[in-house]
């Protein structure tokens, strides 16, 4: 059996095969160090799921799983897998990569045949740190138990960061204490676009937010799993919901001011604005989310924030004047500046997308980059980390083949198929190698205009995500997309078995 169709996603960076078989089996035991005993009990349930529907034998068989300080070469998500033909060897330095290397066996289980996976070694390492996804879940609202089975394909394919869009115009789905109409008013729209005719109203009213209580339980699980939960509360655009909830924070001073929660897709105009009390409201928000969220990273979103509020409103001109801004880009900088002292002040990085670099921006800011690759460029040498997101690749709500064919269910355009995805390169050309270690990344987008519930989710989603997930987990020289078709038929298989509805490439 060659290497390359060892049926696993992201490709280790090194498999050599052997001779002869591991068989596991109701007799298979799990031995771990103490520490080890979560892992240990994650890799229990799959045993007992898979010997109660394999219908195997019961031939002896041990799995050991250990920290091995010889392994730190190999860095913090690196491990080695020694599987022979009566006993197997998951190790790392750390815990984390321990559950990686338990994520790879748990492939192996899934596709093998009568319970035998061939006996091989595997050394692996991921290429990149950054490996996410971002799901959208202000314009549709999914619910604690699809994230929590999402988080589950998250790991199982070694992605370690979920981008979590929690606001939009169209809808507030964080419960926020000292404001609770952002969730009373801010979740809760009158309809939304009939699926084929963007135009035209459902006539539905439409809603659903996280309690605290759910945001701690999830956050909980994804770190179960390793995996950092990044929340997005956008500002100062896409904020048509929270000022709904709250109109005093919007600008005030405008002619026909009349903010609602948004029942139709697109961009709008109605921004936060730039004055203390929204700034003071904007503090008291992001206190209560940090201490939601442990990660060192808040995204504040910054993208398509239409300036012609600013433009009308004479606080806003105010401002500008005040402060010697000469222009509404310029705001928008100095209103990104603010909320990033406010982060700091809580030990928090701020990311955005790559519109907050639009009338500068402080270095100590991380940027996502979704437009074109010259925000890249500039954000590099300005001494920005970034993390790669472009629509060009990364867009899985784009349609999958032409939608000339119609062939699909209606998305909001584009054409990502899943060759294109596989070939992204997220480092640039011609960089230093300083500015390539401050790519820290990539990760896929699910804006939710068009997944009206989680089978059109999983339906985007997948398998296009497993091809990032190689891009970010797999050195290029070990690629081949090809190879990654094979590979990708067990994997399917699998998510059939967990209950999937992938789209189906083959």
């Amino acid at each position: 059996m060659p290497s390359e169709i060892v049926s696993i996603i992201p490709k280790p960076q090194k498999i050599v095969l052997k001779t002869g078989g591991f068989v596991f089996s109701g007799k298979t035991i799990i031995s771990a160090d103490k520490a080890l005993s979560s892992l240990k009990n994650h890799l229990q349930e799959t045993l007992t799921h898979l010997a109660g529907n394999k219908g195997i034998n019961d031939k002896p068989s041990e799995i050991v799983l250990g920290i091995s300080k010889e392994l730190k070469a190999l860095g913090d998500e690196g491990y080695a897998i020694d599987i022979q033909p009566s006993k197997m060897k998951i190790e790392s330095s750390t815990q984390k990569g321990v559950f990686y290397g338990i994520q790879t066996v748990r492939q192996l289980l899934f596709s093998a045949q009568e319970g035998r996976i061939q006996c091989m070694e595997i050394e692996d390492s991921p290429r990149l740190g950054w490996r996410g996804m971002m799901l959208d879940e202000g314009r549709h609202f999914f619910g604690k138990e699809f994230v929590k089975k999402f988080i589950d394909i998250l790991a199982l394919y070694k992605m370690n960061s979920f981008h979590w869009h929690l606001t939009e115009d169209q809808g507030w789905r964080i419960e926020i204490k000292k404001y609770p109409k952002l969730t009373s008013v801010g979740s809760k729209r009158t309809e939304s676009p009939i699926e084929g005719d963007r135009k035209t109203g459902d006539g539905k009213p439409y809603g659903g937010f996280y309690t605290q209580d759910d945001i701690r339980e999830i956050v909980k699980y994804a770190g179960d799993h390793f995996i950092n939960v990044v929340p997005e509360i956008e500002m100062p655009g896409h904020a048509a919901a929270a000022i709904a909830s709250y109109p005093e924070f919007g600008n005030t001073d405008i002619l026909e001011y009349k903010p609602e929660v948004k029942t139709c897709w697109g961009v709008h105009h109605y921004t936060f604005s730039p004055t203390e009390k929204t700034f003071k409201f904007l503090e008291d928000v992001i206190e209560e989310v940090v201490a939601l969220f442990p990660g060192k990273y808040f995204h504040i979103g910054g993208d398509e924030a239409p300036k012609e509020q600013w433009k009308g409103s004479p606080t806003a001109k105010r401002i500008m004047l005040d402060n010697g801004l000469k222009d509404e880009h310029e705001l928008q900088s100095f209103f990104i500046k603010r909320i990033e002292s406010i982060l700091k002040k809580h030990n928090r990085i701020l990311i955005g997308w790559d519109e907050i670099q639009e009338g500068g921006l402080s270095p100590t800011a991380t940027m996502m980059v979704w437009r074109d690759w010259k925000w890249a460029s500039m954000a590099l040498k300005n001494g920005n980390s970034i993390v790669m997101a472009p629509n060009s690749h990364t867009y899985f709500d784009h349609y999958q083949e032409d939608p000339k064919e119609h062939k699909e269910p209606e998305a909001i355009g584009g054409l990502l198929p899943l060759d294109k995805v596989y070939l992204f390169n997220p480092i640039l050309e011609g960089i230093t190698p300083e500015e390539e270690k401050r790519i820290l990344g990539a990760q896929g987008q699910l804006w939710s205009e068009y997944l009206f519930n989680t089978d059109k989710v999983e339906f985007m989603a997948f398998p296009r995500m497993f091809a990032l997930a190689e891009v970010v987990w797999t050195r290029p020289e070990n690629k081949n997309y090809e190879d990654f078709m094979l590979r990708l038929k067990s994997t399917l298989a699998l998510l059939d078995h967990i209950k999937v509805k992938y789209r189906n490439p083959f």
